[in-house]
């Protein structure tokens, strides 16, 4: 395909192929990890985008779905497309893509498919918000943005398509759902397995990263929920091999004021969960 248009030298083609159609640009990038990113609000990322760390860095790339590109990695990652959300503004994603190809000088893609105030069950769902169970949509959906995003590569490329692993920040409606006893602590934890279970049938056993559920702030009662919560998280970790806790310092944010509100994190702490992902699954490939 020819592009005619100069804005900016070498820089300005560049950004234009980076944004090129999938569809017309069939070879793609060489990518080396492809990461799936899920969850709720804090794994969309409420933080702010003036301080996450954005580089425009060409082996650092997010799929876009609602356009059907590969674009640069930048805050607001994400988009309000296929039932997921655009990051509002700031979250975890920059630092955790950058920081791993700076420790380790692969490339990377991320395919982020996140839902602010998703629930993992059905029964701690929220005004319809959206759940990651089998009869929500969530789950179907995030493999579905997959299977557009390998649709970017040919069909030599098949292992650059694949997914190499999953981070998954959710938990806080089920925290608010066992405090009120709509759900129990086991509920979450025999939902979570089964969630893990769902993606290893379609992707395989790729390893599956858990940023622990934070705290809440100002209530001692709701934070017991989530501290319920972590505990379950732990548990599968423990008893799941390709399970593993990649962040457990989100119940510290309230003392080091890392919270933007009640439950959420600020972008110091989207940051350093980011970078601290980034090492940890760098560890697991040593």
């Amino acid at each position: 395909m020819r592009i005619d248009i100069n804005f900016g030298g070498f820089l300005g083609c560049l950004l234009i192929v980076l944004a090129t159609s999938c569809k017309e640009n069939k070879e793609g990038p060489v990518l080396q990890k492809n990461f799936l990113v899920i969850g709720q609000s804090n794994a969309m990322g409420v933080g702010d985008k003036e301080s996450s760390r954005m580089q425009n860095n060409i082996d650092v790339v997010e799929y876009n779905s609602q356009y059907d590109d590969i674009r640069l990695l930048n805050d607001p990652i994400g988009q309000n497309h296929l039932g997921f959300q655009q990051a509002q503004t700031g979250s975890f994603i920059p630092t955790l893509g950058y920081e791993y190809n700076r420790i380790t000088n692969n490339k990377v893609l991320i395919v982020q498919a996140a839902k602010g105030g998703s629930s993992l069950t059905k029964e701690a769902e929220i005004e319809n918000w959206g759940n990651w169970s089998p009869s929500g949509s969530l789950f179907q959906n995030s493999l579905t943005k997959i299977e557009m995003m390998k649709a970017c590569f040919s069909e030599g490329e098949v292992l650059k398509a694949s997914i190499d692993a999953i981070f998954w920040s959710q938990g806080e409606n089920e925290g608010q759902g066992i405090t009120t006893q709509i759900i129990e602590k086991e509920d979450y934890k025999n939902a979570l397995i089964q969630l893990v279970e769902r993606y290893e049938s379609h992707l395989g056993e790729v390893p599956f990263i858990i940023v622990e559920t934070g705290r809440f702030q100002g209530d001692s009662i709701k934070d017991q929920g989530y501290k319920a919560v972590r505990e379950a998280q732990r548990e599968v970790a423990a008893e799941m091999e390709n399970v593993h806790i990649g962040y457990n310092e989100t119940e510290f944010f309230i003392e080091r004021q890392w919270l933007k509100d009640v439950v959420h994190y600020n972008q110091e702490a989207l940051n350093d969960i980011g970078k601290k992902l980034a090492y940890f699954y760098a560890s697991l490939e040593e």
